[in-house]
């Protein structure tokens, strides 16, 4: 199922006043579509589709494929992937993207974030020092989402931690900080990991699919630890619409900042 023409906009709270989205004036965006795929691993037979725009809800009545006469039921998908994006170039431009197991799926992904006790947005940036070194800084945000009436979803922060690697190993950062954070928390803050966890990253989209189902390593030989289920979500656009994609360019701009001061130090 595609929804084309998606619009969306996030409102500012973090002051006494609720602020409106700002609109920048002859703003072109590129226009935007939500792509829900579900499979249901045996043959059904699908009889309507219902999309709940107010709750993002997304039910499939039908029925399995039998030769008994069965009754027309919810159909729930054994896994679903939920992908916004938009046109560039005749390629598609994520602007994020989520697996999800067995469950019902929704159009939005603030809704999914509703269902995990705690969501890490984690980003690195490297650069060279003056003496040649490789220096990696990741910064983690903290932060928990909670459904504001029908159709609101509010995610703050409460925790953010930030990583300094100098001369990380081979391989990419963006993996090498993560595992960093994930051992920092088990260690130091157990309490901050505790029940189901997310974590978006805008790395390597081409393989989250497959570190979600554990298929393969996420690093050092090692796979994703079970309630730990991980995004994708770009810093590059759809910050003003999106909060994984506004969580994630907030981390860009932390880990930048930070990095400039390791450097010149």
């Amino acid at each position: 199922m595609e929804i084309g023409g998606v619009e969306k906009y996030q409102v500012d709270t973090a002051g006494p006043v609720i602020r409106p989205p700002i609109l920048r004036p002859n703003q072109h965006r590129q226009k935007r579509f939500t792509l829900v795929e579900m499979e249901f691993g045996q043959k059904v037979i699908a009889h309507e589709l219902r999309v709940n725009f107010t709750t993002s809800e997304v039910l499939l009545i039908g029925q399995i494929h039998s030769t008994l006469i069965l009754e027309p039921q919810v159909l729930i998908p054994c896994r679903s992937t939920l992908t916004t994006y938009y046109a560039r170039k005749g390629k598609k431009k994520v602007l994020h993207a989520y697996f999800q197991s067995s469950g019902h799926p929704f159009i939005n992904i603030d809704r999914v974030l509703e269902g995990y006790d705690r969501v890490y947005c984690i980003d690195t940036n490297t650069a060279i020092n003056r003496s040649g070194q490789k220096v990696a800084v990741t910064t983690a945000l903290a932060a928990k989402a909670r459904r504001v009436g029908e159709s609101a979803v509010h995610i703050g922060s409460d925790y953010t931690i930030q990583v300094v690697a100098r001369d990380p190993p081979p391989g990419n950062p963006e993996l090498h900080g993560i595992w960093s954070v994930l051992g920092f928390l088990v260690r130091d803050h157990p309490g901050l990991v505790e029940g189901r966890l997310a974590i978006i990253t805008d790395t390597e989209l081409g393989m989250v699919k497959a570190w979600h189902e554990r298929t393969e390593p996420f690093y050092g030989g090692h796979r994703l630890p079970y309630g730990v289920d991980i995004f994708y979500a770009t810093a590059d656009a759809g910050s003003e619409e999106f909060m994984p994609n506004q969580l994630m360019r907030v981390c860009d701009s932390l880990s930048a900042r930070k990095l400039r001061e390791v450097i010149d130090s």
